[in-house]
């Protein structure tokens, strides 16, 4: 039978875990010098596990598809209030057309009178 494996490295674990938080930081400086985006950024984090706390991947691509959506609603709201003006613009010109046809014809008429 083997003999029984203790862990002794009590006071190891702090020097181990010193040196994980210095190559977490270092892997986060170099992850935010590489990615292209924040989103990108947040994401190669998590995947590499060294997020800074309060980080988590799942709120921020909520927030970002949050943005996203208000941001198209936007600017959907303002090309209906476009095309909206250059149909009255347009209705405007059409009856503004009519009436000045009818003017003509009437004066044509009047000048045959005489």
């Amino acid at each position: 039978m083997p003999p029984k494996v203790t862990d002794n490295r009590t006071a190891n674990t702090e020097s181990l875990h010193a040196v994980e938080a210095e190559t977490a930081e270092a892997a986060q400086r170099i992850v935010a010098t590489y990615s292209e985006d924040f989103l990108d950024a947040v994401t190669l984090m998590s995947m590499l596990g060294v997020e800074p706390e309060g980080l988590i991947h799942r709120k921020v691509v909520a927030d970002l598809a949050a943005e996203e959506e208000e941001a198209k609603k936007t600017t959907r709201k303002t090309t209906k209030k476009a095309a909206k003006k250059a149909a009255k613009k347009t209705a405007k010109k059409a009856t503004k057309k009519v009436t000045a046809k009818k003017s003509t014809a009437k004066k044509t008429t009047k000048k045959a009178a005489k």
